[in-house]
């Protein structure tokens, strides 16, 4: 056998020979190119490979070195041989032409056959000769590529936010408001382009997320998906009374406590006044109508053991049209006289016994002028003068004092009678707004009154005095005036004090439909200066920036026809705003001026009393006011509504003794606190 292969082959290369010497002409490049010639593909070669191990130890059982020659190296050699003899021993010897033996020793020098690498991670399987190589898969490691690759662990995996390791590769993901751009960058979501993110509210985007935000004063519900108003007011954000408005809060203080609104729109202040007047009084003067309730300010009793006439002269002056300026005579059932005004001139009203009597006559004597008024019993006849000039002469029969107990006794009283206004003549509300000076009663004994007067500055007249109505920021007038129209014009002329209170107002239970007022802040503006405010309830319907608090009078004009509602001050106009008035309140409505009652401080703008001096008309018909109301000394004040009856029924006015104008007249009924009562002096 050997000597047959050795054959064999020396045949091969005999032949070979044989060939090349055949081809003896070929050039040397031809030579050349042949001798280079580079060795086959791998393919070819393992091909080849498989041939020879057939032959040398598939057909033939061969030896190692048999073997080294198929493989030519050592290391497949190695790896060859002593699985080749498993598969004998396992199979039988070559000449049984197993086929299992066949396949089993061919399998042998294919490393990958079967593939020790992981079938998941491996690309394929690179016999090595005695060795393999898997190739892996991004993502794979190890020798048999059977090893995950944490990429996550290097440099995030190159993710901008998380890194998500993978069985093989990994996955780049974002966090909450972004969205993936490619494999790993992460651009933010803009959540706003969803119109309906946010419901009602405003989208504000931002870097991963977005806000839904609302407007000062509302905060965001989540659930509804809108904004919803805070109420401030459950903080106690506000030193006085607090309402809660959409999206805000208003402070209001009460100035019927002299309290006013700070600049920081929540505490409260003492309002003070502009302007301090002090108007000089005369010592020597009485003021007549300083008791509201129109009982008389001086009570007088004078005794004699001899009988004597009545007499009394005194200096006058007023500018109301009607009054009481004194009584003199027993008791009701007895003789009296009364001397008053009544439609601007003097009236007498008169009881003898049985016998009463009206009679008025003389110049109208309502005009601030002073005059000189004189009574005296001359015999059976009652003369009254002005100014030494003799008006009235009334005959009567009887005598004005009452004799008792042996005394000739007569009772005096100054601004009013001593009993119930209603048991005189001719009725009259008995409250004078007046003043007295240089008065003799009877023989002039009156000393211990003029003493009196002296001590107290409430009974003192003011050296001077223009008409109107002086307000010293306490008190208020109440009128029952029927509006018939819901057209209204007020106009007011004013000499104020402060730059804060109340002019005119409409009140209906615990509303106010409309209110004009003096302010030193505008709430629509958000501005601290003077104003006049029109408001309705706490809205602002006009304004007018104004310093109206130096010393001068200005006019104020309000119009309200049907929705429109005009505002003139001193002729300029004011701002005017689109909200419409309830003028079908108006008829309903009391009026007042100079201030409001006791409402809530959340029904009107400004609540503080109104301080100086208002020329006002129709606060001469009023039926009821404080006993500090001092009238006709101030600028006027005249509420037109079309037209005011001339029969309007005042209710009620609160005003103080203080400050330039005159007082109010008498014919009120008081409801706040009373002052000190008449003086009383007994006569010997």
């Amino acid at each position: 056998m050997r000597l047959s292969r050795t054959l064999s082959r020396t045949a091969l290369l005999t032949l070979m020979v044989v060939r090349w010497s055949h081809s003896i002409l070929v050039s040397p490049q031809e030579a050349n190119q042949f001798l280079n010639r580079q060795r086959r593909a791998n393919q070819v070669f393992e091909e080849t490979k498989q041939g020879h191990l057939e032959r040398e130890c598939v057909e033939e059982k061969c030896t190692k070195e048999e073997a080294r020659e198929v493989f030519e190296n050592d290391p497949e050699t190695d790896y060859f041989y002593p699985k080749y003899l498993d598969c004998l021993q396992k199979y039988g010897d070559p000449e049984k032409k197993k086929q299992d033996l066949v396949t089993c020793v061919h399998n042998i020098p294919d490393q990958c056959s079967p593939s020790p690498c992981s079938a998941i991670g491996t690309v394929r399987c690179e016999d090595k000769k005695g060795d393999f190589l898997c190739h892996c898969f991004t993502g794979w490691t190890g020798a048999a590529c059977e090893e995950d690759v944490n990429e996550c662990s290097t440099a995030n995996g190159g993710c901008d936010h998380d890194c998500n390791n993978t069985v093989g590769s990994y996955r780049c993901s974002c966090r909450q408001g972004y969205r993936l751009d490619g494999r790993h960058m992460c651009r933010d979501v803009d959540e706003c382009q969803d119109n309906g993110v946010c419901g009602t509210a405003r989208c504000e985007n931002t870097e991963g997320g977005f806000n839904c935000s609302c407007d000062i004063g509302y905060v965001y519900d989540n659930e509804s998906k809108s904004c919803v108003d805070v109420d401030e007011c459950e903080a106690s954000v506000c030193a006085g009374e607090c309402l809660n408005t959409p999206g805000s809060f208003r402070c209001f203080c009460d100035g019927r406590l002299g309290l006013k609104l700070g600049q920081d729109l929540s505490s409260c202040k003492n309002i003070t006044r502009c302007m301090m007047q002090s108007p000089k009084r005369n010592p020597r003067s009485l003021y007549l109508g300083r008791m509201f309730s129109g009982v008389p300010v001086v009570r007088l009793r004078f005794r004699r053991r001899v009988h004597t006439g009545f007499s009394a002269e005194f200096d006058f002056r007023t500018f109301d049209r009607e009054g009481v300026i004194f009584f003199a005579g027993g008791h009701l059932n007895s003789s009296w006289i009364v001397v008053a005004m009544h439609r601007g001139r003097l009236e007498l009203q008169l009881k003898y016994g049985a016998v009463s009597r009206v009679t008025s006559s003389g110049p109208v004597v309502n005009d601030g002028q002073w005059r000189k008024i004189s009574v005296e019993e001359q015999g059976r006849s009652l003369v009254i003068k002005i100014d030494r000039e003799a008006v009235m002469k009334i005959a009567v029969n009887g005598d004005l004092f009452t004799l008792k107990k042996g005394m000739h006794e007569l009772n005096l009283t100054v601004g009013g009678v001593p009993f119930k206004e209603d048991r005189l003549v001719n009725q009259l509300n008995p409250r004078l707004d007046g003043c007295m000076k240089d008065w003799r009663w009877l023989t002039g004994e009156d000393t211990s009154i003029q003493e009196t007067i002296q001590s107290n500055d409430n009974m003192q007249c003011f050296s001077t005095e223009v008409p109107g109505a002086f307000y010293p920021g306490a008190g208020f007038a109440l009128f029952n005036i029927t509006y018939e129209s819901q057209n209204l014009t007020v106009q007011l002329t004013l000499l104020p004090l402060s730059g804060i209170g109340v002019l005119f107002a409409l009140v209906h239970q615990d509303k106010v439909p409309l209110s004009i007022a003096l302010a030193d802040y505008n709430p629509l503006t958000d501005e601290w200066r003077d104003f006049v405010l029109v408001s309705v309830g706490n809205v602002i319907v006009a304004s007018s920036p104004a310093l109206l608090c130096d010393g001068q009078r200005h006019d104020i004009q309000v119009t309200i026809s049907g929705n429109q509602t005009s505002l003139l001050v001193d002729g300029e106009a004011g701002r005017t705003e689109d909200v419409e008035v309830p003028t079908n309140l108006f008829s309903h409505s009391s009026t007042f001026i100079g201030g409001i009652p006791d409402v809530p401080l959340v029904s009107t703008v400004v609540s503080a009393p109104y301080s100086g001096c208002m020329e006002d008309g129709s606060s001469d018909d009023a039926q009821e006011q404080a006993d500090h109301v001092e009238n006709h000394r101030g600028p006027q004040e005249t509420v037109q509504v079309d037209h005011i009856p001339a029969a309007a029924d005042p209710l009620v006015q609160q005003v103080e003794d203080l400050g330039g104008c005159s007082r109010m007249d008498s014919r009120r009924r008081s409801l706040g606190k009373a002052p000190p009562g008449p003086q009383t002096v007994s006569s010997p």
